[in-house]
């Protein structure tokens, strides 16, 4: 037999094929699940011929905040950043909330700028810092001692896979501090403007995903 055919009552068919070629060294057989999967799942392979059901991972739902106007600080507390929170409620406590992050900031030479991402109250990502005055931050930044850095900008970047464990709605966030000397510190602008090509103005943003695990 070389196809099964089903035919509907409209006389149209769909039918199961064999393979173009014979197989390489010896019959193959497949084994099918003895029950149904649920909603959003396929087959898949133990690659023994073992059929089931599974997930297979997915970006269920997509939320993002982009600033384009600019701020400052030159405070060494953490300070919400205006624009730059978005809101998810997830469909399941069981999957994972994917975190990006991607500022535009500039700076006194020799400025550091430090950045916390937090979802509600809790901060994300940390690192783990020593004593005494050291800052644990999600993310940062630093302006170099060169001329021209006052006139140009850095990027700082963020990725994190977060597991909330919640159906609950969540707002990620982003806090910054602006770490020596109270330099000031700016986002989406240059520390320096001039009416000139290269003084550049740019755009931040947190995007959140919510992966569905495979």
């Amino acid at each position: 037999m070389s196809k099964i055919s089903l035919k509907h009552s409209g006389g149209n068919v769909v039918s199961l094929n064999s393979p173009s070629s014979a197989p390489t060294s010896a019959d193959v057989a497949f084994k099918l699940p003895n029950a149904d999967g649920t909603s959003g799942q396929a087959i898949v392979t133990d690659a023994s011929g073992n059929l089931s059901f599974a997930g297979t991972g997915k970006i269920l739902q997509v939320k993002q905040a982009v600033k384009t106007d600019t701020a400052s600080s030159n405070s060494d507390s953490y300070a919400d950043i205006s624009g730059l929170s978005v809101s998810i409620t997830p469909a399941s406590s069981s999957n994972k909330i994917l975190v990006s992050c991607n500022i535009h900031v500039s700076g006194h030479t020799d400025s550091f700028q430090a950045f916390k991402v937090l979802r509600d109250s809790t901060a994300i990502g940390l690192g783990t810092a020593g004593t005494g005055n050291q800052t644990n931050a999600s993310f940062a930044t630093m302006c170099v001692n060169q001329g021209s850095a006052e006139y140009g900008l850095r990027i700082g970047s963020f990725e994190f896979l977060d597991s909330p464990s919640s159906t609950n709605p969540l707002t990620y966030k982003i806090q910054w501090a602006s770490t020596y000397q109270s330099y000031t510190s700016y986002i989406n602008r240059p520390h320096d403007t001039v009416n000139d090509d290269y003084s550049i103005f740019a755009s931040s943003s947190i995007t959140v995903r919510e992966v569905v695990p495979s």
